[in-house]
């Protein structure tokens, strides 16, 4: 496939020849969904091809830019990692607050030109923002969209549970609904929302600015109120029983926060390789434990966001009498799908209804 598109992209096209077209019946989202899982899976080097492999069918993907740098920083390739993070910041991956906090790029960080690149792009994005003027934020009401799925047999007016799945840092509901394909024999409406805040193509954020920052607690906020809203919909919209709440990494952190935030509202929270924010969660919602269920979904081996984090999320929430288990699970920082079962089924999610 590599080979096809780079001929059809470097070579003069004939407009008669009725092949000439033929890069644009690629899907990237077939590279996408290689590279991913190498990524995954630790394998950086098949990860970095197939991220270029969906360039060349894509090349204004900043997030696949991105992505490529963040394999290149992995594997310690200090010039390569520089020179498609520029690439991607160039191209519209603006996020600098995940750009500095990103543990993907600490095997480089510290190196000359990485570092040198680095402090430029900080100085001129602050150069750039005194020269505008100072940045505020206001809310406003905007639209967002979810993608939803139906259990097999979905019979409305009967109820049935609902599972909101909070998608991660870059990703997009039409990625993350690629978790339902992987449920066995799911008994429940999946709803997978947006998240508000782009960072390139097809990508998204929860949060803005960097974590700790008044502009990242800010967006937690709106974030929380956002899936709030979202739950009143449902429930407006489809037959709903019980209402559970599945986020990864930003989405797990999103879930931990607006579960404690209204545990009345849901049945169980599971939370994949997330963390507590704890600085911005009030001290009642810890110590008001109530029925609703809290499985952590954490490896070891995560170097998106430690183990430590969930080992602290455990502590503080059993401590203060929460129904709550620690899973432990292998690999990086993914969602351990057979873990997931394992627990859907649990909470009597998955089988026969």
């Amino acid at each position: 496939m590599l080979f096809l598109a780079l001929t059809v992209l470097f070579s003069t096209p004939d407009p008669m020849d009725i092949h000439a077209g033929d890069f644009l019946d690629q899907n990237p989202r077939e590279a996408l969904n290689s590279a991913n899982e190498a990524y995954q899976a630790g394998d950086y080097l098949i990860a970095a091809t197939e991220y270029l492999n969906a360039l060349v069918i894509d090349p204004s993907s900043s997030n696949s830019m991105f992505n490529l740098a963040c394999c290149y920083g992995l594997m310690g390739e200090e010039e390569l990692a520089t020179l498609y993070l520029r690439r991607a910041y160039i191209a519209g991956f603006t996020d600098l607050g995940h750009i500095n906090w990103d543990p993907d790029f600490d095997p480089v960080r510290e190196m000359p030109v990485f570092s040198s690149f680095l402090d430029s792009l900080n100085t001129a994005v602050a150069d750039r923002n005194n020269e505008l003027g100072e940045l505020h934020w206001f809310d406003a009401v905007e639209s967002f969209y979810y993608r939803v799925n139906f259990p097999e047999g979905f019979n409305p007016p009967i109820a049935v549970p609902v599972v909101i799945g909070l998608h991660g840092l870059g990703s997009s509901p039409d990625n993350f609904m690629r978790v339902w394909e992987r449920v066995d024999n799911p008994n429940f409406i999946f709803v997978v929302p947006q998240a508000p805040f782009p960072i390139g193509e097809d990508a998204f954020s929860w949060y803005r600015g960097e974590h700790g920052t008044e502009e990242w607690g800010h967006s937690l906020l709106l974030a929380g109120d956002y899936v709030l809203t979202l739950v009143e919909k449902l429930k407006l919209e489809y037959p709903v029983s019980d209402i559970y709440l599945f986020g990864f990494s930003q989405g797990g952190c999103l879930a931990l926060y607006t579960g404690l935030s209204e545990p009345e509202l849901f049945e169980a929270i599971i939370p994949a390789s997330g963390w507590l924010a704890e600085e911005y969660i009030q001290s009642d919602w810890i110590t008001g434990a109530t029925t609703m269920q809290i499985k952590l979904i954490h490896s070891p081996d995560d170097r998106g966001v430690p183990f430590e984090a969930a080992e602290m999320a455990e502590a503080i929430l059993s401590e203060n009498g929460w129904d709550v288990k620690l899973h432990q699970v292998e690999g990086g920082h993914l969602i351990d799908i057979e873990e997931l079962n394992l627990i859907l089924s649990d909470l009597g999610l998955t089988g026969s209804n």
